[in-house]
């Protein structure tokens, strides 16, 4: 066993992308690449004084005890791999990543927070690249580095990352990746006690019998904790990872299933409601959904169930203060604590976060047990009482407790439901004046708040002026009203639910108009504003963060606005996450969209022809055969369509090949002519004209359009703009070069996906990488980038994009010799709403002949879900046949 360094290590992780794709498809050449690829990284890390302590089948971890050595070794590493003599079998693209830190071996490994900060780093590079943390950077010449700014590490926040540059490799400044987290469990900031056994039997449960597992309690006696506690668990069973969904910022029934929609990822689909469209995701997907907080809510949550567990191998884990009543659910019982172990080891433990200095000895510890005693071993109370360990010893808050609780020596404790509400009550009691106001204020938010929020939704110049928030609110978590999490950019408080439910019941006493609640709701109006205007810039990322971490709090100002008829208010909240909305595919958006257009004289309003345009897109995005003519209604209305969101949604239904060219030639013609001002309508006016141009009219200049788009991606350097410059300019190139056009494309994907969250464009570009490479190149990787696009696709529940993707599927299968299986896809595509190029139908004429018709009608029963199954099954047969 090699000899490893100690104390300040440099750990180096690669990691060869794709490669269970290229096993797959060509296990030889990628057996003789990867036993090249390990020989080199063996002499490389050697002959700069490292060590590789374990090859992991598609990577190497190496360690090195000065970071100049490690980065010069990565440097020589990536430069061997992109040399054109590389002939050992198939190419391989690496992704590097570095961080120094201090860490000892064990058993010939290291494990603990270097080598995983190492692991995180790696994961947000592309192929080719090498990024190392501020760590690594501060030990090499400058002149190596790039400032990335902060990414977001899963599980440790965000932090500044570097890019390795240097002469001898490729100046690849592709965006790095947003990190992919197949789960979606909260931090956790505080340690967990007394449970283990809890988490065992937990999970046991769930591996031996899928289904409904219900942690059944009163609250605060932790049935959130140790349900994230157990999914941590859990994570690797379940392929598709452990989905969280918090159903507390839900107030209406008929939000639960939107709620969870939004955290697995499903979206609405084709003639199915949301929760039909949520059972069609889960049935391609094998995750264990965790539903907390569900007794407010718990018929919406029953039915939502019920029909989860229609499908074979679902699991969901529920926390409910009252069973679901659910066919074949399992209760598991979360007790209070063991007053005489778990109890008293969680008030010691809290207790020190509020002073180091507490100390147990026997006469202290006589006293904390009587304490957890009394409090029935309650966690919430537990931790509430031992908040008050810095200003008070555990005989005061005994003594106080006890006279608050009316517990006298000997008699009758509360249960658990009580005690948790008269431990809050005597905790707000203990509060000053100031603290208590503000923490009744700040129950008016969903999901969370920063600092600013706090100050603009609940000062005022009479109780609390904005300048005391910030002390008050530290005072607040010192105390354990409020928890915080400083991982991100801005400092984020919450509130734990049973704590905003007693502090919301004061608000709603003591706030009989609701002024706080419309000064929540006027403040996200204005936040997602704001927001709007940053996504078409080189803040856009920050944007998308930013509104998804609002989410809760965006949706509730809504239902504010709805309950205080205020539909002004509500149609400027709706059409400033328009944009967001489309180019994320956040579908619930448009639901709120046809929830206004339902309102009485709503096509008088000024803004009617940006509803109909908005609530055209989201049609379009379930293949709704609607669309078109709710956007031609609002282009009736306002021909100049000041959004561009009417023409839009027409210009992308004419890519499912609905208009004909003299119709597109129309209407993008007629687009520019209106002088669109906005950033995202002039970008898809421009850009929609390349693509007329460029389809029918290639000699009418359309590079005019595309560097029209590249101007517009330069002035804002928004990715979501730099992205579609791509797709627009890799149109014109394709006119002379179809590889320039496909290597543009690519580009233009990397810049998709280094955005936080699925992104439209990315479907778009695979897209036309496929049409143009299905034809003319390698027929192996034309099967293979065929089954991952559609896989994507689906695993994004996407279904327009998996539909628009058929045709080319089909023209790859008639390459392949299975022609039938291509008609049935193209079958599937037209009976649900879209038409195929005609390449692809002159494919399949050729292959099939006057029998075309009857495959095609054979695929017509079938779901785009069905058929997508259909196509995956049909691109692994033919891919088996080529080897």
């Amino acid at each position: 066993m090699p000899t490893l360094p100690s104390g300040a290590v440099t750990i180096v992780f690669t990691d060869i992308v794709a490669s269970s794709r290229q096993w797959e498809d060509d296990s030889g050449r990628m057996r003789d690449a990867l036993a090249a690829h390990d020989s080199m990284i063996n002499e490389v890390v050697e002959s700069f004084g490292g060590t590789v302590f374990k090859h992991t089948g598609d990577g190497a971890s190496c360690a090195f005890s000065e970071p100049a050595d490690a980065v010069e070794a990565a440097i020589v590493i990536q430069s061997r791999l992109e040399d054109d003599a590389w002939d050992h079998g198939a190419r391989l693209q690496v992704r590097i990543g570095i961080h120094t830190g201090d860490v000892e071996p064990t058993g010939g490994d290291y494990f603990g927070p270097v080598p995983n900060r190492a692991a995180r780093i790696m994961a947000l590079a592309n192929g080719g690249q090498i990024t190392c943390s501020s760590a690594t950077a501060d030990g090499i010449a400058a002149s190596l580095t790039r400032a990335e700014g902060r990414h977001e590490l899963r599980g440790i926040g965000a932090v500044e990352v570097f890019t390795i540059i240097d002469g001898r490799l490729s100046d690849n400044q592709n965006p790095l990746r947003f990190p992919v987290n197949k789960s979606n469990l909260p931090r956790r900031f505080t340690s967990f006690l007394g449970r283990d056994s809890d988490v065992t039997t937990t999970a046991d449960l769930i591996r031996r019998r899928r289904g409904l597992t219900t942690l059944v309690g009163p609250g605060g006696v932790g049935k959130t904790r140790l349900a994230i506690e157990v999914g941590e668990t859990l994570q690797r069973d379940f392929t598709g990872g452990v989905h969280f969904c918090d159903l507390t910022a839900v107030s209406d029934a008929e939000a639960v299933a939107d709620s969870v929609a939004e955290v697995i990822g499903a979206r609405l689909q084709p003639g199915m409601d949301i929760v039909a469209s949520i059972v069609d995701y889960l049935d391609n997907h094998d995750i264990l959904l965790i539903i907390d907080n569900c007794e407010h809510v718990l018929e919406a949550a029953r039915g939502l169930v019920i029909a989860i567990l229609r499908l074979d191998g679902a699991s969901v884990l529920a926390t409910s203060r009252e069973s679901l009543g659910v066919p074949g659910e399992q209760l598991a019982q979360v007790a209070p604590l063991d007053t005489d172990g778990g109890g008293i080891e969680l008030f010691v433990d809290r207790a020190r976060d509020r002073d180091p200095g507490f100390t147990l000895d026997r006469a202290t510890h006589a006293v904390v047990q009587q304490i957890v005693t009394d409090l029935g071993g309650v966690p919430l109370a537990i931790e509430l009482a031992a908040a008050w360990a810095r200003v008070m010893a555990p005989a005061e808050i005994l003594e106080r407790l006890r006279d608050h609780l009316q517990i006298l020596d000997g008699g009758d404790k509360l249960g658990p439901a009580r005690t948790i509400r008269e431990t809050v009550k005597w905790s707000m009691e203990l509060l000053d004046h100031d603290e208590a106001i503000l923490l009744t204020r700040l129950s008016a938010f969903i999901g969370g708040f920063d600092l600013r929020a706090a100050e603009q939704v609940c000062s005022d110049a009479a109780a609390i002026p904005a300048g005391d928030v910030p002390r008050i609110v530290m005072s607040l978590v010192d105390k354990s009203m409020l928890q915080v999490n400083t991982s991100g950019p801005l400092s984020r408080f919450t509130m734990l639910e049973t704590i905003r439910n007693f502090a919301a019941i004061l608000l709603a006493e003591s706030d009989p108009e609701s002024e706080i609640q419309v000064r929540h709701a006027h403040h996200y109006l204005e936040l997602s504003g704001k927001q709007n205007k940053l996504l078409f810039s080189a803040a856009e990322a920050d944007a998308w963060t930013t509104l998804d971490a609002e989410w809760g709090n965006i949706r509730k100002a809504l239902d504010t606005f709805e309950k205080g008829k205020q539909i002004e208010n509500g149609i400027d909240l709706v059409l400033a996450l328009a944009w967001f909305a489309t180019i994320s595919m956040r579908f619930e958006l448009f639901g709120w969209v046809d929830e206004l257009l339902a309102a009485d004289g709503i096509s008088d309003h000024p803004a009617y022809t940006d509803l109909c345009g908005a609530a055209a897109l989201g049609l379009y995005f379930t293949v709704d055969d609607r669309a078109a003519a709710m956007a031609r209604r609002g282009l009736d209305a306002d021909p100049t369509d000041r959004s561009g969101m009417c023409r839009t949604a027409l210009a992308a239904i004419y890519l499912n090949n609905v208009h004909t060219p003299v119709e597109s030639g129309m209407l993008t013609a007629a687009w520019l002519e209106s002088n669109p001002t906005s950033i995202p309508n002039r970008l898809w006016a421009e850009s929609f004209r390349t693509f007329h141009l460029c389809s029918y009219n290639p000699t009418s200049n359309p590079r005019v359009h595309a560097d029209n788009v590249t101007a517009i991606a330069r002035e804002t350097g928004s990715p979501t703009a730099i992205a579609l410059s791509y797709w627009a300019s890799g149109q014109v190139a394709a006119i002379e070069d179809r590889q320039a056009a496909i290597d543009l494309w690519k580009l233009g994907l990397d810049w998709t996906r280094s955005l936080p969250g699925n992104q439209l464009l990315e479907h778009l570009l695979l897209g036309l990488i496929l049409h143009f490479k299905v034809r003319i190149g390698d027929l192996r990787d034309v099967l293979t980038l065929c089954r991952s696009s559609l896989e994507e696709a689906m695993h994004q529940h996407y279904v327009a994009g998996a539909s628009h993707l058929f045709g080319v599927t089909a023209i790859a299968l008639c390459r392949a010799g299975d022609p039938t299986s291509g008609a049935r896809l193209v079958g599937a595509m037209v009976a649900n709403g879209h038409h195929p190029r005609r390449n692809a139908v002159r494919a399949l004429e050729e292959a099939l002949g006057d029998k075309l018709d009857h495959h095609l009608a054979a695929g017509r029963p079938l779901t785009t879900h069905g058929a997508a199954v259909v196509a995956v099954e049909a691109l692994n047969q033919a891919i088996a046949d080529l080897e």
